[in-house]
């Protein structure tokens, strides 16, 4: 079964040489590279043309359309394979991963993806393991623990069916696609074992740049999520209304760090009196939940934010 490694690249001349590497060393034989230069500014497309003679049959092109979504559906549509490897070019993969991952298609090949471990390693070289959540796919999916782009493995069968990634958005795009994909077949393999390092850059980041818009389109597409599972999954919007509850509510309490108003806007518009804080929530201390009954959501987090100060946080 023939597996392509579609990568997307943007500026990283610095990184792109061992993200090939790493996808060349595969154990699984039947695999292709598709390397994607998406208007880099530095030395990245010099830098594919060399690898390209080190290893001939890496297929390199160019995308004008600005975003990783646009260079990954380039590549999907150069790409020949059954199973897609999205690799990010700052990421790595261990020789094993797609050996190990294509085992595991055997169990279930016609699920949606296969949801992977992975190790986050930091500037400073600490890694930490992040294991896929073992719940029904559409609850693991809404806190951002049904793997990442790159850990996972994707069917190619099923991304074409929905139209592969959506370009036109900056952020929350691995969650579009997979809730998009759930939406036509939630059945995904759960794979606890790391066999992708993601590597944590220094600058580059959306998170980074501009927090803000990142957590509105988070808690937008949670919101959506929520509004389609209450209208298609009805028996598990009723049993888990309270945990998507609770974790919208815990979004706007990040956002409300960057932008209160903004934040008491969504809570008007989204949450007031259709829901109350659950004391069993890990993101919302008793204390918190005495303000919050006796002063209102904007009342509590102003009592928050000035605790915050005066403990120098």
């Amino acid at each position: 079964m023939l597996i392509s490694i579609i990568i997307p690249a943007y500026n990283v001349e610095n990184y792109i040489e061992e993200c090939v590497h790493s996808a060349f060393s595969q154990t699984w034989p039947e695999k292709e590279v598709i390397c994607i230069d998406n208007n880099s500014t530095d030395g990245t497309w010099k830098k594919l043309q060399q690898l390209q003679h080190q290893y001939p049959e890496l297929i390199i092109d160019k995308e004008l359309k600005a975003g990783a979504p646009a260079a990954r559906n380039k590549g999907l549509r150069l790409s020949h394979g059954q199973w897609l490897q999205f690799l990010d070019a700052d990421d790595l993969l261990m020789p094993g991963k797609i050996e190990h991952q294509q085992k595991q298609i055997q169990q279930n090949p016609k699920s949606s993806f296969i949801a992977g471990a992975c190790i986050k390693r930091d500037l400073k070289g600490i890694e930490t393991k992040h294991i896929p959540r073992h719940d029904h796919p559409l609850k693991s999916l809404f806190i951002t623990q049904l793997g990442i782009t790159s850990s996972n493995l994707w069917n190619r069968t099923l991304i074409e069916q929905v139209n592969g990634w959506d370009e036109s958005l900056k952020s929350s795009q691995e969650a579009d696609l997979m809730f998009r994909l759930l939406q036509v077949n939630d059945q995904v393999i759960f794979d606890d074992e790391p066999l992708t390092i993601v590597r944590e850059r220094p600058s580059g980041q959306i998170s980074q740049t501009n927090p803000k818009e990142k957590w509105m389109r988070y808690f937008n597409k949670r919101l959506e999520m929520v509004r389609w599972i209450d209208q298609h999954r009805p028996e598990l919007y009723i049993k888990e209304k309270d945990f998507f509850m609770d974790n919208l509510f815990g979004l706007l309490k990040i956002i409300g760090n960057e932008d209160l108003n903004a934040a008491c806007q969504l809570y008007r518009q989204h949450l007031k009196g259709r829901y109350r804080p659950s004391p069993n929530q890990n993101h919302s201390t008793h204390p918190y939940l005495w303000l919050y009954k006796s002063f209102g959501f904007r009342g509590a987090e102003i009592c928050r934010k000035w605790q915050n100060r005066l403990l120098g946080r």
